[in-house]
């Protein structure tokens, strides 16, 4: 007989095997669910209008002439994304260049186009009222940027900028354009809408069937509760750092000596920017180059003592030795940030775009080397 001291076995039944771990399974899926929709909910994304990007064989994307949509992304509002009759995010018509006016345009991609803030908060319409107000005399930035559009590609803008008979113009690049531009044409970064509507995979291949893990991995990629998390969490901007260092090749431009991919990715910048040099230099147009760091790049440009083997400036002197071998006036925006606080807040933390303030930032930078650059059409104008 058992003792009275003794508890008879408990075991589960197989069923329990089961429905247990299915249980936790589907209260998992059930939080992440109500997650994921209260954060789509609450950090909505929405497209209202026409779309105003679309595929281009010459271009890989383009903006469509005369065309208005609105967009809200989960770090913004509402922005409204209007197009001029030859297709550039600019107020003023692209046709000849009003008499006694000055005219400067600006060719890039996102950056350039002011991805993420409304247009009156883009560094090419501050940059075009400030030096308007301070030349005494209309001065219009043609915005010739293109979301997308891969930094390969900008050579096709060349022509469409000589046609406005500038005054001067500016190639603006960031890290990720060079990332991308030793990529063959088919890996180059387009543009994600135009890319997410499109029915077919290149060249009217069907899409493979994923497996199950590389939809689970899409569902995490595309899931909004996490980018919610990463934007919080990335509002201080030494974590975001410490998870970029750990980056390789993605981040490799941080580093010294700059790795081989990275030296070839200068290379083939030093040539594109030399062909485009030389086309504007042809037509007597004075050429600016623009770059404009990356957010956790800019945040290191303040930190000291910096981690071993990284030189955030190391890039702005790269672009600088090229710019300057290529007869290109260099914008210095690494030296201006370093005297900045925090220059991590001139960004969207996830989004990685610049923002009101970042676009401000760009603009001093701007209007300050037009001002002072000796170009002739810009002589007479002096910042207070």
């Amino acid at each position: 007989m058992a003792s009275r001291h003794e508890q008879p076995g408990c075991t589960l039944s197989r069923r329990d095997y089961v429905l247990l771990p299915a249980i936790v399974v589907l209260t998992v899926l059930l939080l992440f669910f109500v997650s994921e929709m209260g954060t789509r909910l609450a950090w909505s994304e929405a497209h209202a209008g026409g779309e105003c990007h679309v595929s281009d064989n010459a271009l890989g994307v383009a903006n469509v002439p005369n065309c208005t949509m609105r967009v809200k992304v989960p770090e913004t509002g509402w922005i409204t994304y209007h197009y001029n009759e030859c297709g550039f995010r600019s107020t003023d018509a692209c046709g000849p260049k009003p008499a006694g006016a000055q005219r400067v345009a600006i060719l890039g991609s996102s950056f350039a186009e002011g991805s993420g803030v409304a247009y009156a908060d883009s560094f090419g319409a501050l940059s075009e009222a400030q030096m308007s107000r301070i030349c005494s005399r209309p001065v219009e930035f043609q915005n010739l940027g293109t979301t997308g559009l891969p930094l390969a590609k900008f050579q096709t803008r060349v022509g469409p900028a000589l046609r406005l008979r500038p005054d001067a113009a500016m190639l603006v690049v960031a890290p990720f354009d060079l990332e991308k531009l030793t990529l063959p044409d088919g890996e180059m970064a387009g543009l994600k809408r135009v890319a997410a509507t499109a029915p077919t995979g290149t060249a009217g291949v069907p899409r493979a069937h994923p497996d199950l893990l590389g939809v689970a991995r899409g569902m995490v990629q595309d899931s909004r509760a996490i980018s919610v998390a990463e934007h919080f969490m990335f509002e201080n901007p030494e974590i975001q750092v410490s998870m970029y260092l750990r980056y390789g090749d993605k981040a490799d431009f941080l580093r010294q000596p700059f790795s081989r991919a990275w030296q070839q990715r200068l290379a083939a910048f030093d040539q594109l920017l030399g062909d485009v040099a030389d086309r504007f230099r042809m037509a007597g147009v004075p050429l600016l180059l623009v770059v404009i760091p990356q957010r956790a790049q800019a945040e290191l440009l303040t930190t000291q003592p910096l981690p071993s083997g990284v030189d955030p400036f190391a890039l702005g002197r790269a672009m600088s030795v090229i710019a300057q071998r290529h007869g290109v006036r260099y914008v210095d925006l690494f030296t201006a940030f370093s005297h900045e606080t925090h220059p991590a807040r001139f960004y969207y933390p996830v989004d990685n775009h610049l923002n009101e303030d970042g676009s401000q930032a760009v603009a001093h930078g701007i209007i300050a080397s037009l001002s002072h650059s000796g170009i002739a059409a810009f002589d007479s104008c002096n910042t207070p």
